[in-house]
């Protein structure tokens, strides 16, 4: 497995299996690559090469998603995104492809309007308060 963040090369030809049924233990210094790992078990990490398996299907596989999880340790949410890009971003993870493209805009703007956040759509993330 190899994973390119930017121009950095976070994980290069990691080789790695983990017991199903386990509980398994990810320690690491600051930056070396556990959250990037974690993320591309998920499937929600960008340029990942290589083979990556969890359960038997590809990682990011839509029959994962009710077998496994991630909580981050910061809230996910990127302050340089708008409200609206930020919920197409993770909503694209979720719907991959072209298909899914216009039911996933209807989806954004449904979720927006149910939180009543429809004035902030287009607001930076990162300029609206707690």
């Amino acid at each position: 497995l190899t994973v390119v963040r930017g121009t950095r090369t976070v994980l290069r030809g990691l080789g790695l299996t983990v017991p199903r049924g386990g509980i398994t233990g990810l320690l690491g210094p600051s930056g070396c690559g556990k959250t990037t790992l974690m993320r591309a078990i998920v499937g929600t990490q960008a340029k990942v090469t290589g083979t990556l398996d969890v359960l038997g299907r590809p990682a990011g596989h839509p029959a994962l998603r009710t077998r496994i999880g991630y909580v981050t340790q910061a809230p996910s949410v990127f302050d340089d995104l708008t409200v609206r890009q930020n919920l197409d971003h993770f909503a694209e993870i979720l719907r991959p492809g072209r298909a899914a493209s216009a039911h996933r805009r209807e989806d954004v703007g449904r979720a927006i309007a149910d939180v009543d956040l429809t004035t902030h759509a287009d607001s930076l993330a990162g300029h609206l308060s707690g």
